[in-house]
């Protein structure tokens, strides 16, 4: 390097230390220097901590794609969540999906209710043969109809799903 070259060097190193933010920046840095030196003590303390480190430094560009990422989302869900006609479409959305299950489930629900009710006040005791009299009742028999239906699509899913 020629000294013409190291001379030039020099002033612009000094102009840079005669700025007073350079200089505020340097008082920073000068007075933080112990808190600097347990960190950099704390993260070479041992080579596990140390290779840790170098695994974050090494991953920080796809750590930094994966926060933007976060961020995107998070801004999208919160302007959905502050926009008034977004969450009452999302609401009206959810009550067409949910309305056809509610009726009936609460039929059901009121059904097992009341069945239950009855049976706990009925004393009456089930032989073989009273068994094979209610079999005969329309209404048992529609509800075994389904049962049945229900097993055997349900064993056409498990007979496809173990081919």
């Amino acid at each position: 390097m020629s000294e013409t070259q190291q001379m030039q060097e020099t002033l612009d190193v000094s102009d840079i230390l005669l700025d007073p933010s350079v200089q505020r920046s340097l008082n920073n840095v000068l007075e933080r220097l112990p808190q600097i030196a347990k960190l950099v003590e704390a993260l070479t303390a041992d080579e596990r901590t140390l290779e840790s480190l170098a695994a974050i430094v090494e991953h920080l560009p796809q750590l930094a794609k994966l926060v933007y990422l976060v961020s995107r989302v998070s801004q999208a869900v919160e302007d959905v969540i502050t926009d008034g006609d977004s969450l009452e479409g999302f609401g009206k959305l959810a009550k067409q999906m949910v309305e056809p299950a509610v009726g009936p489930a609460k039929k059901l629900l009121d059904a097992y209710k009341v069945a239950k009710e009855r049976a706990e006040h009925d004393t009456t005791t089930y032989s073989v043969f009273s068994l094979l009299k209610l079999l005969k009742e329309p209404v048992v028999q529609k509800n075994l109809r389904i049962v049945s239906a229900m097993l055997e699509e349900l064993g056409k899913d498990e007979s496809h799903g173990h081919h």
